[in-house]
């Protein structure tokens, strides 16, 4: 999906991680999950046209604070190959914990510097707490055999669509938005972040069969694989039950079988989309409405 939101807010992040110590700053790979922030961003400035003065300073490093968090789950991310580590290895996963922590950290302090009253702070700060107990709960969830659907889309929210809910909500807020839109304005972020990674993932599987084994092999099952376990649950069961690592022509057909579920990973987004157009429809018409249901359109042709 290609999104240009406001270039200043693009930019932001990079001016931002600049400030931090060097050894931070070489942990940190702003490539990582780009497509997932430019929405995030997208976002921000479709909720900013609530106000129609020009983005301040305050409102454009808010904008990058989700951003820390996100960049937090990616470095300390809840999946692993279940091989023997190296010391190296592991001493590098120690110290993306470390920088996790740090970029928390640093969320929490510059919630207070951007103009939020302090009930706003409190509650983005719950929020980014949800968001990592999130990520324990996934870990939890990781080789699931009694993982569901229903689980996939609690998770799924619980992470990436809680940062579009914040991001979308901490824009609201220095709008001037009152409480029954800043509440809608989370919703509308939590379904956009769902989605988006609902359609990132699938593409991502139709594009690339290695991801498929990847995420297999490290206990993260991607939605149309759930659905095609619903569709085949002895064969999946023979899959998953094998005593050593399943061959490569079972790969394959688990792979086809989880690409053949299309039209239910399709029919799951169909039905967010709808919800998420009948609450944009709620806010007041205009600029923000306009943004919002263009950046909606956008997703859907993915």
């Amino acid at each position: 999906m290609n999104l240009t939101p406001d270039e200043r807010l693009v930019d932001a992040l990079t001016t931002i991680i600049y400030q931090y110590p060097p050894m931070v700053r070489e942990m940190i790979n702003l490539s990582t999950g780009e497509e997932e922030r430019r929405l995030r961003l997208s976002l921000f400035e479709a909720f900013s046209y609530f106000n129609e003065k020009e983005l301040t300073i305050d409102q454009i490093t808010a904008a990058q604070l989700p951003e820390l968090l996100a960049l937090a789950t990616h470095l300390n991310s809840p999946s692993f190959q279940p091989n023997n580590l190296t010391p190296g290895e592991f001493a590098s996963q120690k110290a993306y914990s470390y920088v996790a922590s740090y970029l928390m950290n640093r969320f929490v302090r510059s919630l207070s510097t951007v103009g939020n009253p302090p009930q706003v702070i409190e509650e983005l700060t719950t929020d980014a707490g949800d968001v990592m107990l999130a990520q324990i709960q996934r870990l939890q969830f990781n080789y699931n055999q009694q993982f569901k659907v229903a689980d996939y889309l609690a998770d799924v929210k619980a992470r990436w669509g809680l940062l579009g809910a914040m991001t979308a909500k901490q824009s609201a807020i220095l709008s001037g938005a009152g409480n029954e839109v800043v509440s809608l304005a989370g919703q509308i972020g939590q379904a956009l972040g769902t989605a988006s990674y609902i359609t990132h993932e699938f593409q991502q599987l139709s594009n690339d069969p290695n991801s498929f084994v990847k995420m297999i092999t490290s206990g993260q099952y991607p939605l149309a694989l759930l659905f095609a376990r619903q569709q085949n649950p002895q064969w999946f069961s023979n899959f998953f039950a094998s005593d050593h690592r399943p061959s490569q022509a079972m790969f394959k057909q688990a792979h086809q079988l989880a690409l053949e579920r299309i039209d239910d990973v399709k029919q799951l987004t169909a039905d967010i989309f709808s919800q998420l157009i009948l609450d944009i429809k709620v806010l007041p018409a205009g600029q923000t409405q306009d943004a919002l249901f263009r950046l909606v359109e956008k997703l859907k042709k993915e």
